[in-house]
Protein backbone atom coordinates (compact mmCIF):
# COMPACT_ATOMS: atom_id res chain seq x y z
CA UNK A 1 0.00 0.00 0.00
CA UNK A 2 1.55 3.57 -0.36
CA UNK A 3 1.35 4.99 2.44
CA UNK A 4 0.29 8.71 0.90
CA UNK A 5 -2.68 7.46 -0.73
CA UNK A 6 -4.42 5.52 2.49
CA UNK A 7 -3.53 9.08 4.32
CA UNK A 8 -5.14 11.42 1.76
CA UNK A 9 -8.83 10.40 4.11
CA UNK A 10 -6.86 11.81 7.13
CA UNK A 11 -5.06 15.19 5.24
CA UNK A 12 -6.16 18.34 3.89
CA UNK A 13 -3.79 20.72 1.58
CA UNK A 14 -5.06 24.49 2.76
CA UNK A 15 -3.63 26.61 -0.13
CA UNK A 16 -4.07 30.80 -0.14
CA UNK A 17 -7.75 30.48 -1.28
CA UNK A 18 -8.40 26.52 -1.24
CA UNK A 19 -8.95 23.40 1.00
CA UNK A 20 -8.55 20.11 -0.93
CA UNK A 21 -9.99 17.34 1.20
CA UNK A 22 -11.51 14.00 0.44
CA UNK A 23 -14.38 14.16 -1.06
CA UNK A 24 -17.88 13.09 0.39
CA UNK A 25 -21.32 12.04 -0.02
CA UNK A 26 -22.43 15.75 0.55
CA UNK A 27 -20.60 17.07 -2.25
CA UNK A 28 -22.61 14.62 -4.32
CA UNK A 29 -25.07 17.61 -5.91
CA UNK A 30 -22.54 20.24 -6.34
CA UNK A 31 -20.19 17.71 -8.39
CA UNK A 32 -22.78 16.26 -10.60
CA UNK A 33 -23.87 19.86 -11.98
CA UNK A 34 -20.25 20.70 -12.30
CA UNK A 35 -19.14 17.95 -13.98
CA UNK A 36 -22.51 17.59 -16.32
CA UNK A 37 -20.78 19.95 -18.73
CA UNK A 38 -19.53 18.42 -21.99
CA UNK A 39 -17.00 21.50 -22.33
CA UNK A 40 -15.39 19.20 -18.84
CA UNK A 41 -16.39 16.11 -19.17
CA UNK A 42 -14.90 15.67 -22.93
CA UNK A 43 -11.89 17.01 -21.95
CA UNK A 44 -11.57 13.41 -19.66
CA UNK A 45 -11.03 9.99 -20.41
CA UNK A 46 -13.16 8.35 -17.75
CA UNK A 47 -16.19 11.14 -16.97
CA UNK A 48 -19.14 9.69 -18.47
CA UNK A 49 -21.43 12.42 -20.31
CA UNK A 50 -24.38 13.04 -19.41
CA UNK A 51 -23.10 13.38 -15.81
CA UNK A 52 -25.67 12.45 -12.89
CA UNK A 53 -26.07 12.11 -9.26
CA UNK A 54 -25.41 8.65 -9.80
CA UNK A 55 -22.36 8.85 -11.07
CA UNK A 56 -21.25 11.56 -8.70
CA UNK A 57 -21.71 8.79 -5.90
CA UNK A 58 -20.00 6.35 -7.82
CA UNK A 59 -16.88 8.10 -8.19
CA UNK A 60 -16.69 9.18 -4.67
CA UNK A 61 -17.16 5.09 -3.39
CA UNK A 62 -14.71 4.16 -5.74
CA UNK A 63 -12.18 6.94 -4.69
CA UNK A 64 -12.94 5.71 -1.68
CA UNK A 65 -11.78 1.86 -1.84
CA UNK A 66 -8.69 3.17 -4.18
CA UNK A 67 -8.05 5.47 -1.54
CA UNK A 68 -7.99 2.88 1.24
CA UNK A 69 -6.14 0.40 -1.20
CA UNK A 70 -3.33 2.79 -1.73
CA UNK A 71 -4.11 2.80 -5.12
CA UNK A 72 -4.73 6.58 -6.18
CA UNK A 73 -5.58 9.78 -3.60
CA UNK A 74 -8.87 12.51 -4.41
CA UNK A 75 -8.74 15.74 -3.33
CA UNK A 76 -12.20 17.89 -3.52
CA UNK A 77 -10.98 21.00 -4.30
CA UNK A 78 -13.01 23.71 -1.92
CA UNK A 79 -13.12 27.26 -2.21
CA UNK A 80 -12.07 28.84 1.36
CA UNK A 81 -14.86 31.50 2.70
CA UNK A 82 -17.86 29.91 1.24
CA UNK A 83 -17.36 26.46 0.72
CA UNK A 84 -17.99 26.28 -2.84
CA UNK A 85 -16.99 22.85 -4.16
CA UNK A 86 -15.09 24.27 -7.36
CA UNK A 87 -13.85 20.43 -8.85
CA UNK A 88 -11.43 17.47 -8.28
CA UNK A 89 -8.13 16.89 -8.14
CA UNK A 90 -6.04 13.80 -7.29
CA UNK A 91 -3.22 11.30 -8.40
CA UNK A 92 -2.24 7.17 -9.44
CA UNK A 93 0.66 5.57 -8.53
CA UNK A 94 2.02 4.07 -11.43
CA UNK A 95 4.52 2.02 -12.79
CA UNK A 96 8.45 3.03 -12.20
CA UNK A 97 8.11 4.87 -9.54
CA UNK A 98 5.92 7.70 -11.69
CA UNK A 99 2.78 9.12 -10.01
CA UNK A 100 0.10 10.27 -12.76
CA UNK A 101 -1.54 13.35 -12.08
CA UNK A 102 -5.26 14.52 -12.99
CA UNK A 103 -7.67 17.54 -12.05
CA UNK A 104 -11.38 19.28 -13.24
CA UNK A 105 -12.76 22.13 -12.52
CA UNK A 106 -16.58 23.25 -13.26
CA UNK A 107 -17.06 25.91 -16.07
CA UNK A 108 -18.13 28.93 -13.99
CA UNK A 109 -14.46 28.45 -12.11
CA UNK A 110 -12.38 28.65 -14.69
CA UNK A 111 -10.25 31.78 -15.57
CA UNK A 112 -9.22 32.45 -11.61
CA UNK A 113 -5.79 30.02 -11.31
CA UNK A 114 -7.68 27.57 -9.12
CA UNK A 115 -6.51 24.79 -11.02
CA UNK A 116 -3.35 26.16 -10.85
CA UNK A 117 -3.14 26.15 -7.07
CA UNK A 118 -4.47 23.45 -6.78
CA UNK A 119 -2.79 20.84 -8.72
CA UNK A 120 0.69 22.64 -7.74
CA UNK A 121 -0.42 21.92 -3.99
CA UNK A 122 -0.72 18.02 -4.77
CA UNK A 123 2.46 18.53 -7.03
CA UNK A 124 4.19 19.83 -3.73
CA UNK A 125 2.49 16.89 -1.67
CA UNK A 126 3.05 14.04 -3.80
CA UNK A 127 6.91 14.84 -3.65
CA UNK A 128 6.92 15.83 -0.13
CA UNK A 129 5.10 12.80 1.07
CA UNK A 130 5.50 9.90 -1.33
CA UNK A 131 9.27 8.60 -3.13
CA UNK A 132 7.79 9.30 -6.44
CA UNK A 133 10.87 10.01 -8.42
CA UNK A 134 8.59 12.01 -11.04
CA UNK A 135 5.01 13.21 -11.81
CA UNK A 136 3.17 12.62 -15.33
CA UNK A 137 0.01 14.15 -16.72
CA UNK A 138 -1.85 13.49 -20.03
CA UNK A 139 -4.19 16.25 -21.95
CA UNK A 140 -6.08 16.07 -24.76
CA UNK A 141 -4.06 17.89 -27.82
CA UNK A 142 -7.08 20.12 -27.95
CA UNK A 143 -7.09 21.24 -24.39
CA UNK A 144 -4.41 24.07 -24.37
CA UNK A 145 -5.88 25.88 -21.04
CA UNK A 146 -4.98 22.47 -19.12
CA UNK A 147 -1.43 22.17 -20.63
CA UNK A 148 -1.14 25.97 -19.32
CA UNK A 149 -1.69 24.34 -16.03
CA UNK A 150 1.06 21.73 -16.17
CA UNK A 151 3.48 23.99 -17.34
CA UNK A 152 3.36 26.38 -14.68
CA UNK A 153 3.41 23.42 -12.25
CA UNK A 154 6.72 22.83 -13.77
CA UNK A 155 5.61 19.81 -15.94
CA UNK A 156 7.30 19.82 -19.21
CA UNK A 157 5.99 18.01 -22.58
CA UNK A 158 7.82 15.21 -23.39
CA UNK A 159 5.49 13.40 -26.06
CA UNK A 160 2.38 12.94 -28.19
CA UNK A 161 0.18 9.79 -28.74
CA UNK A 162 -2.65 7.59 -27.45
CA UNK A 163 -3.80 6.79 -24.76
CA UNK A 164 -7.26 4.84 -23.46
CA UNK A 165 -10.52 6.96 -22.95
CA UNK A 166 -13.22 4.55 -22.17
CA UNK A 167 -15.91 7.13 -21.63
CA UNK A 168 -15.17 8.19 -24.98
CA UNK A 169 -15.53 5.10 -27.16
CA UNK A 170 -11.77 4.53 -27.46
CA UNK A 171 -8.29 6.11 -27.40
CA UNK A 172 -7.84 9.84 -27.95
CA UNK A 173 -4.75 11.78 -29.41
CA UNK A 174 -3.35 13.54 -26.23
CA UNK A 175 -0.02 15.77 -25.08
CA UNK A 176 2.60 14.13 -22.27
CA UNK A 177 4.31 15.61 -19.93
CA UNK A 178 6.84 14.94 -16.76
CA UNK A 179 8.31 16.94 -13.80
CA UNK A 180 11.39 14.86 -12.13
CA UNK A 181 12.15 14.86 -9.00
CA UNK A 182 15.17 16.96 -9.13
CA UNK A 183 13.83 19.22 -11.25
CA UNK A 184 10.87 19.91 -8.95
CA UNK A 185 13.13 20.56 -6.02
CA UNK A 186 15.07 23.39 -8.37
CA UNK A 187 11.89 24.85 -8.95
CA UNK A 188 10.80 24.69 -5.62
CA UNK A 189 13.98 26.36 -4.24
CA UNK A 190 13.16 29.77 -6.31
CA UNK A 191 9.40 29.85 -5.75
CA UNK A 192 8.42 32.07 -2.70
CA UNK A 193 7.61 30.67 0.56
CA UNK A 194 3.94 32.29 0.72
CA UNK A 195 2.99 30.14 -1.97
CA UNK A 196 3.56 26.91 -0.18
CA UNK A 197 0.61 25.01 1.23
CA UNK A 198 -0.39 23.89 4.74
CA UNK A 199 -0.71 20.20 5.11
CA UNK A 200 -2.92 19.17 8.04
CA UNK A 201 -2.81 15.71 8.95
CA UNK A 202 -4.62 13.24 11.61
CA UNK A 203 -7.99 14.12 10.34
CA UNK A 204 -11.21 11.93 10.54
CA UNK A 205 -11.94 10.27 7.40
CA UNK A 206 -14.39 12.76 5.62
CA UNK A 207 -16.13 10.13 2.45
CA UNK A 208 -19.38 9.94 4.65
CA UNK A 209 -23.01 11.44 4.32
Amino acid sequence: MHAAASESLETEIETARLLLRAPRLADVGAMARLANDPGVSMMTARMPHPYGVDDAKAFIQRQQAETASGVSAGFAIERLGDGALLGVVGFMHGKKNLVEIGYWLGRPHWGAGYATEAARAVVDHIFEATGAEGITASVRVINDASRRVLEKCGLRYVESGLDPAPARGGALPVDRFRLTRRDWTSFKAWRPATSRPRVVAALEPALTT
